[in-house]
């Protein structure tokens, strides 16, 4: 049997649990909600469940907002589409008339649902249409919301939770704010013979009841929410935070500012936003010397281009035309080539305010894909921001390009990429756009609703504002970056301040470190629009608490604090087990997290056995419980390792997998495990292909003896962080020291959730014995010493026979536990309320021989409900 185990949880309720609700009712006054559903709106003010004709809104009080007709309203229906020629404007609801009224209709042989805003007399005229897809038509009940702002006297049109527009005039006469005349209104009729929609105080043209051209859901009936103007926030939509916006008439000088840093060709610099921050801020190291920046700085004092609109293109098909993308007229990028005459290596940064209305906004982008198998990555990177200055390195994050797993993974090619901001409020947001390129095609593209953004008559973007919490002075860079752990504790901490409109007001910068003010100590200094702090804390510090407190105040008299934190190191910690997997208990963890199935298949097809029951040979002569791996396009088996990030990077940087296999079969390559199924989803970390493993260019060198069809022992051993290097192992036997490697490597870099033997293409069966998982990087002598594959898979160093068999509760709430232990030995005990975040509740607690306890006191507990522990022998 393979039963190893050098951690062991358990947990206790301790008490009632406090609920938090709340519960949102009908609004009294007008106002703007954003909402995911309609359910967020809570009950409808009144509903309507019976097609015909009923009385005006006009004059009326509801749900306590009086004069509705005037205020701000949201109306809904489920409606269920019928293919048809019919030409008619189907009335779906109406209420008032030609002079002043709202109607919204369907024209059946249009594909087109409109909402029609008649006022000033009958002479104004708002629309606002949408084109129904084959889909909305055929596929039932289909949810139409209308919602009135009262402050912009407009409509927004949604059709399954997406805004369609807003309604526009199309008169000269100007829309006046009511939304509602004396006639009557209609649910699947026009009531009272008068429909708004003409714009010259007559009916809606072809204006017909909506008859059997669509049936409205009337289970459900019309919907109304007086007094409330409801937005869709997008299931993936960022909300800009408060405070951020500018005024509308803030915005000045149409168009986007663009300035480029590039490279030396050759230069050897990772594909990540950390690498194209500093090389705008001019800050980024290669090889222990500073980069140069080739590129050329366009005519504006900060070096800059004044550009119209983002329509770049550096891009050539495998026969050396230039690829066609969305749009004509591409530009080169601003700055490219530099002075080194070439096109790679580069970022360029965009930015301007860009003017949104309130509610959730759509934006496009285009940027070029490569192949997945290249070193470091070729795929272009873009993340979008956002905040009262968007370069301050706490600027809020709208979106991130991510290669999706459908990309084609052997080719260069354009790529789509969309992503939802909604806006809390009216107004011009500062937004930037920092887009890098690493030795490959490279092309961008940033649109809305096929236009691009600031074209004519699309979305505008200024490159000025003169809203007074715009451009000031801002964090550039910040060293060690916040919230990663297990940094030296000789790492100096780094702070990069940088001028804009406002410049640092030096004389104000204040420090703090764990709550006491080390300014003093602080080393500020300033110079070209810079300011740099630099302090070293010391170094033999026995904490690994590290809490930073910036305080500074710019030029106009602003101020600005921001908190921030990471984790030191306190000596040197041997690679410790988090995780195994001996697959005698199904997915069942021998030290860790369960695995997981990925997908249907994966849960259907694997197999668990042992190696006589396969039919398979035995590992060393000796029968070994293993699990089956099928072959199937998404299967795979997700790894929670409990690693947390270290390194001193955002994910784990240094680790050890080691696994006993028999990959099945001759064939290409085939996946290992996927360690960054979120930053690079369409293709593995590592491979087995030919005899060896590895991934990429480079990345396969060994001596073939990872023959298929046979058990072997094979082991990554990681350090991205200071070696820069992975060890690659064959049965005890070094295969290849590959260099070089990364900090927090695009693809090497382990995710928190990673997924075994899991690629969209690249596949094959598998038997498995035994995997384990290390928080640590083992040595070469380490990993030569594990030698070939056991029967008896991987034993946990000092883990065997850990169990906690008693824990106890006691009247002053303190909290007891015992486990089984070995003499000699000492433990490590955690605690934590929700299996997610543990705190450490001491470590070196001494073995008190075959059975050690180890008690909580109440007071400590905080009066949490549950407390769950874990027990690692060290």
């Amino acid at each position: 049997m393979k039963k190893f185990c050098s951690s062991v949880l358990s947990g206790v309720r301790l008490g009632g649990a406090a609920t938090l609700s709340a519960i949102l009712t009908g609004a009294a006054s007008s106002e703007t909600v954003s909402v995911g559903s309609l359910a967020d709106l809570g009950a409808p003010s009144e509903t309507v469940n019976t097609t015909g004709q009923y009385a005006t809104y006009s004059g009326r009080t509801v749900d306590g907002v009086a004069g509705v007709q005037t205020k701000d309203a949201t109306f809904a229906v489920s409606i269920d589409f019928n293919a048809g020629a019919s030409t008619d404007n189907g009335v779906i609801w109406e209420s008032g008339g030609a002079t002043i009224g709202t109607s919204v209709s369907y024209n059946q042989a249009g594909k087109t649902v409109s909402v029609y805003h008649s006022s000033n007399g009958g002479n104004a005229l708002g629309v606002v249409t949408h084109n129904l897809t084959e889909a909305q038509i055929s596929g039932g009940d289909v949810e139409v919301v209308w919602a009135y702002d009262a402050s912009e006297i407009e409509w927004e049109l949604f059709v399954d939770g997406v805004s369609c527009g807003t309604t526009s005039d199309t008169t000269a006469v100007n829309s006046l704010n009511n939304w509602s005349g004396g006639n009557a209104a209609g649910l699947g009729i026009f009531g009272g013979n008068f429909a708004a929609g003409n714009g010259d105080n007559t009916n809606l043209a072809a204006v017909a009841n909506l008859g059997d051209t669509a049936t409205i859901n009337l289970d459900t009936g019309l919907r109304f929410w007086a007094g409330t103007d409801l937005n869709f926030v997008a299931k993936d939509s960022v909300v800009i935070p408060a405070g951020i916006a500018g005024p509308l008439e803030a915005g000045q000088n149409r168009g986007f500012r663009v300035v480029t840093a590039q490279a030396p060709l050759f230069s050897e610099i990772s594909n990540s936003f950390t690498r194209a921050s500093q090389q705008l801020n001019g800050t980024l190291m290669s090889e222990g010397q500073l980069v140069a920046d080739e590129a050329k700085k366009g005519e504006n004092p900060d070096g800059s281009f004044d550009v119209d609109v983002i329509n770049f293109l550096e891009a050539f098909d495998v026969d050396g035309f230039p690829f066609v993308t969305n749009f004509e007229d591409d530009a080169n990028f601003p700055g490219i080539p530099g002075t080194g005459d070439h096109y790679s290596l580069f970022t360029t940064e965009i930015s301007g305010f860009v003017e949104l209305s309130a509610g959730t906004h759509t934006f496009d982008a285009q940027v070029f894909v490569d192949r997945v198998d290249a070193a470091p990555s070729n795929d272009n990177g873009l993340v979008v921001l956002t905040g009262t200055n968007p370069r301050d390195f706490f600027a809020t994050e709208l979106a991130t390009f991510v290669r999706p797993d459908d990309a084609p993974p052997f080719e260069s090619t354009p790529w789509n990429f969309q992503f939802n901001i909604t806006a809390p409020i009216a107004g011009v947001y500062p937004i930037r756009l920092v887009y890098w390129t690493q030795d490959s095609n490279s092309g961008l593209e940033f649109s809305q609703q096929n236009q691009l953004v600031n074209s004519d008559g699309a979305t505008v973007v200024f490159r000025e504002s003169t809203a007074p919490n715009h451009s000031h002075a801002y964090i550039a860079e910040v060293s060690p970056v916040p919230g990663v752990a297990d940094i030296s504790p000789e790492e100096p901490i780094v702070v990069l301040l940088r001028d804009d409109k406002t410049t640092v007001n030096v004389e104000s910068v204040k420090l703090g470190f764990n709550g006491v003010d080390i300014t003093g100590q602080a080393t500020v200094s300033s110079g070209n629009g810079r300011t740099t702090i630099n302090y070293q804390p010391p170094p033999a510090r026995q904490s690994d608490r590290n809490e930073l407190v910036l305080e500074y105040m710019d030029s106009s008299g602003k101020s600005f604090t921001r908190e921030w934190s990471f984790a030191n190191s306190l000596g040197e910690k041997p690679p410790m087990v988090t995780g195994q997997w001996d697959f005698s208990d199904g997915l069942r963890a021998t030290i860790g997290s369960d695995l997981l199935f990925n997908d249907e298949v994966s849960e259907s097809d694997t197999l668990f056995g042992t190696t006589t029951s396969f039919e398979i040979a035995d590992i060393g002569g000796e029968p070994a419980e293993v699990m089956y791996v099928p072959f199937g396009s998404r299967v795979g088996y997700k790894l929670l390792h409990g690693i947390a990030p270290n390194g001193g990077g955002r994910y784990v940087n240094r680790y050890t997998l080691l696994m006993d296999v028999m990959r099945v079969g001759e064939g290409g390559a085939s996946a290992i495990i996927q360690a960054s199924p979120t930053k690079n989803p369409g293709d593995a970390t590592f491979f087995w292909q030919g005899g060896n493993m590895g991934q990429g260019g480079g990345g396969y060198n060994g001596d073939g003896t990872f023959t298929p069809d046979e058990w072997h022992r094979i082991g990554f051993a990681v350090d991205l962080a200071d070696e820069k290097v992975i060890t690659k192992w064959v049965d005890g036997v070094l295969q290849d020291e590959w260099r070089p490697q990364n900090k927090d490597h695009i693809r090497r870099a382990m995710e928190p959730e990673t997924i075994l033997f899991y690629d969209v293409d690249e596949r094959s069966e598998w038997y498995v014995s035994s995997i384990q998982i290390l928080d640590g990087k083992l040595s070469d002598e380490e990993m030569e010493a594990l030698g070939g594959p056991s029967a008896e898979g991987f034993e946990a160093p000092g883990a065997k026979g850990l169990q906690i068999n008693d824990i106890v509760l006691q009247e002053n709430r303190n909290v007891t536990i015992k486990w089984f232990s070995r003499a000699n030995r000492s433990y490590r005990i955690e605690a934590s309320s929700n299996l997610v975040d543990w705190l450490e509740l001491t470590d070196g607690h001494p073995s008190q021989g075959d059975l050690t306890e180890f008690t909580e006191l109440g007071q400590d507990i905080n009066g949490a409900a549950t407390r769950y522990y874990r027990v690692t022998e060290e």
